[in-house]
């Protein structure tokens, strides 16, 4: 991360998050970014370019602004295709996939397989 993402400098606070009981595959271990109470992250563009720099991987990236949270990464398509189980469609075939191998463990009914 850049020294300008710091939650001092930044209004971001980016942390790895272990959720002991996750709710869906994209919980269980995930990078957070939360928006600081009084932070203008959004409106200088700052928060956009650190989820920029940390949605690059195989690894969930969710968003809080404090009163909601988001999945920033995968998509939402690629999200509802891997939490449902139902087939993509061939041009996100493969990222499904990949997010799958990696988290099905973490997917409802993947457990007992």
């Amino acid at each position: 991360m850049p020294d300008e993402a710091r939650p001092d400098r930044s209004g971001l606070l980016v942390s790895l998050n272990f959720a002991r009981e996750p709710q869906n595959c994209f919980e269980g271990v995930s990078i957070n970014v939360r928006l600081l109470a009084g932070s203008a992250a959004i409106e200088n563009g700052l928060a956009a370019k650190v989820l920029d720099s940390v949605c690059d991987q195989l690894v969930p990236v969710w968003f809080s602004d404090g009163s909601k949270k988001m999945l920033m990464h995968p998509d939402n398509e690629v999200a509802q295709h891997v939490l449902s189980g139902t087939p993509a469609p061939e041009y996100i075939e493969g990222e499904v996939r990949a997010w799958r191998d990696l988290y099905g463990l973490f997917t409802p009914g993947e457990q007992a397989r």
